[in-house]
């Protein structure tokens, strides 16, 4: 049978516009250009990860030096501009990386849930519309086991990956392949590992503010601990065996056990 002209047209706009759409997200980069936080003063450099407690540090740090400078672009290009920054101290956070997927993935479908301020809520449905819009197939993960098979999936790769879902190690490396931070810290010892970082630039004494509701047991280790390894028990086998696939590296820099 023979299609209707009009049906044969419709469908050959709507094969060049996937194919157009395709096309575009292939050529889309990586996304490195989480925050930076620069110090002059301080001498340091703070490479944000977000998803581990970027807001309650990036405070923190901006009350302790006003002055420091923020920014987006990867570290080598802040280095070729402030040739000084080189010998700077560096030091990121990461975060377990079945937390850090199952916290993005509730943020992208249950941030009703989360938040009672409409102009939170608003604000999240937005970034999720604009990351649907962005990534193929990523609307179709609200089941967080199908979430974690589209990781997978050449969208979800780490040429492309927005940095929620980037690879921790690609975010905080210094360089494209390159060396880690002076220091890397886990969210799961936060407190004393930002202690650490506070003694070794030697400041005084500062208490990271809770900003998000992960960060209400921050003073006590023993019971994130708990929330944490609850969360992990619910995880399917294969889920945990997705993301150990996907994020092996994470595993190791943060001394995780899969």
């Amino acid at each position: 049978m023979t299609l209707p002209p009009d049906t044969t047209r419709a469908r050959r706009a709507l094969r060049l516009r996937q194919a157009f759409r395709a096309a575009m997200f292939f050529r889309q980069r990586q996304d490195v250009f989480a925050e930076k936080l620069v110090s002059k003063r301080h001498r340091f450099v703070w490479l944000c990860n977000p998803k581990a407690a970027s807001r309650a540090i990036k405070s923190t740090l901006v009350a302790m030096d006003p002055t420091l400078r923020i920014h987006h672009e990867p570290l080598r290009a802040i280095i070729a501009a402030h040739p000084e920054a080189a010998d700077y101290f560096t030091f990121a956070f990461v975060r377990h990386p079945y937390d850090r997927a199952l916290s993005f993935h509730s943020e992208l479908w249950s941030a009703h849930l989360r938040y009672t301020d409409p102009f939170h809520v608003e604000q999240k449905k937005r970034k999720r519309r604009l990351l649907l819009a962005r990534y193929p197939g990523l609307r179709e993960t609200a089941d967080f086991r199908d979430y974690c098979r589209w990781l997978h999936t050449p969208h979800a790769d780490d040429k492309h990956a927005d940095r929620h879902f980037l690879s921790q190690h690609v975010l905080i490396r210094l360089e494209d392949g390159g060396s880690l931070p002076d220091f890397v810290g886990t969210l799961e010892n936060l407190a004393a590992d930002f202690q650490g970082v506070i003694d070794q630039l030697r400041l005084p004494a500062r208490k990271l503010p809770i900003l998000n509701t992960v960060l209400d047991h921050v003073a006590a280790a023993p019971a994130l601990r708990a929330a944490r390894q609850e969360r992990h028990r619910h995880l399917s086998n294969d889920c945990k065996q997705l993301l150990f696939a996907r994020y092996r590296e994470d595993f190791g820099i943060g001394g995780y056990a899969p």
